[in-house]
């Protein structure tokens, strides 16, 4: 049967899905928070709402678009992304909270995060540079500026300081260069040492080694820096199998911090229980291998890579999320793709979701059977050409070709 759109129209349903849940929960987790402080309650759903219909437009354009054509914007928004990540250290210019300095405010209601500006970035950079070497992916011509560039990346987000969305950064550029061809060997040094260099900065600050602490141990300081972990625990054991209710969970009401940011699965698993979280890692579980399929079908090694960058990265940041909530690694401070409330992480996660969207339309238009040269039936008027290979007409082949691995190198790893 003829298919009605190119899109990957699961994908969209999943992303609209997290969308709206995300915006249940905003609106939950932040409603009697905006009611005591602004005078509405609504106040923080309008702002996820309005970022939510820009994020949307935007991943309508970026699938409507070649993603081929990202080429010619790869280097430059590379070099804003590195000024931005730049300029929100800068005293006065950057805006702090929470001994944080992530962000650059346009206005009181309205900023940007670099480091999700530079998440794409580095995903739409690399993907052209290195599928373009994939033939000396392992020279040190291409090895050398590659670690560089993910060196000074990370370090402008460590000193922000933000060492979990410098461990996604990270994860995203291994990801990618692995998909690109690298060995084995060379890909299990440099991880080693990314992980080595994490529990280094773990330590180096005393609130990273206190984190660390709790994080083995979260009842020896119960109501100090054990605190969030155990409440947030309490969200998940509270909610039972079907929550207490959308709106009437208690963990939210001065027990957890940022309950509707960084701990907003833990007040969905209050209300909306096991039911509602399995629903949530299947609907991520679901995005992971839409996106998996969609580089496993690119019709070229940049789209492979491209596709290969926003799964990691999606998947990844999504997990980490949910595993801090459920004490399985320390605390590390990174939004829930979708479902947490902030205007960057949302419009920019749906932006690179557009991308996803137009590569997966250019490998299933690859695939598509030329139907201009396909043989006449007798109902259309027009002359039927002759069956080649006898009467009984052309033998039927597969209707799909083999999934192609285009951006792996032809050299064997290891």
């Amino acid at each position: 049967m003829p298919r009605t759109t190119a899109y990957d129209l699961p994908l969209v349903g999943i992303v609209l899905g997290l969308v709206g849940i995300g915006l249940l929960m905003v609106f939950s987790a932040s409603g009697i928070h905006a009611l005591d402080t602004l005078d509405d309650p609504a106040y923080y759903l309008i702002q996820q709402s309005a970022w939510a219909v820009i994020g949307v437009g935007g991943m309508v354009v970026a699938a409507r678009t070649d993603h081929r054509r990202l080429r010619v914007l790869g280097l430059p928004l590379l070099a804003v992304s590195l000024v931005l990540l730049a300029l929100v250290l800068v005293p006065g210019v950057g805006s702090c909270a929470g001994g944080a300095c992530r962000w650059l405010r346009v206005a009181s209601f309205a900023g940007v995060q670099p480091a999700e500006v530079a998440k794409v970035a580095l995903i739409v950079y690399l993907s052209f540079w290195l599928g373009a070497r994939r033939d000396r992916i392992v020279a040190a011509g291409t090895t050398i500026p590659f670690l560089v560039l993910l060196a000074v990346m990370s370090a402008l987000v460590v000193a922000e300081p933000d060492l979990g969305t410098a461990i996604v950064i990270v994860a995203i550029g291994l990801g990618i260069w692995f998909a690109a061809g690298a060995r084995l060997v060379a890909f299990g040094a440099f991880g080693a040492f990314a992980a080595f260099a994490t529990v280094a900065l773990a330590i180096a600050q005393p609130y990273r080694l206190q984190r660390l602490l709790t994080f083995l141990d979260p009842w020896s300081d119960p109501r100090g820096a054990g605190f969030q972990t155990i409440q947030s625990l309490y969200g998940l054991a509270l909610g039972g199998p079907f929550g207490e209710g959308l709106g009437a969970g208690k963990e939210k009401f001065g027990f957890l911090p940022a309950p509707y940011t960084d701990s907003i699965f833990a007040v969905l698993g209050d209300e909306l229980g096991l039911v509602g979280t399995i629903a949530v890692i299947l609907l991520f579980l679901g995005l992971a291998f839409r996106g998996t399929r969609i580089a496993l079908r690119a019709p070229d090694p940049e789209g492979g890579l491209l596709a290969i960058g926003v799964t990691v990265w999606l998947a990844l940041q999504a997990w980490l999320n949910m595993a801090v909530v459920a004490s399985l690694v320390p605390m590390t401070g990174i939004t829930l793709p979708f479902i947490s409330y902030g205007g960057s992480s949302l419009c920019v996660g749906l932006f690179a979701v557009g991308i996803l969207l137009s590569v997966g339309r250019a490998g299933s238009l690859a695939d598509a059977p030329d139907l201009s040269r396909a043989p006449r039936g007798r109902g259309d008027r027009r002359p039927r050409e002759p069956a080649s290979g006898g009467r009984g007409g052309a033998a039927r082949g597969p209707t799909r070709r083999p999934l192609p691995l285009p951006w792996r190198s032809s050299r064997a790893r290891g």
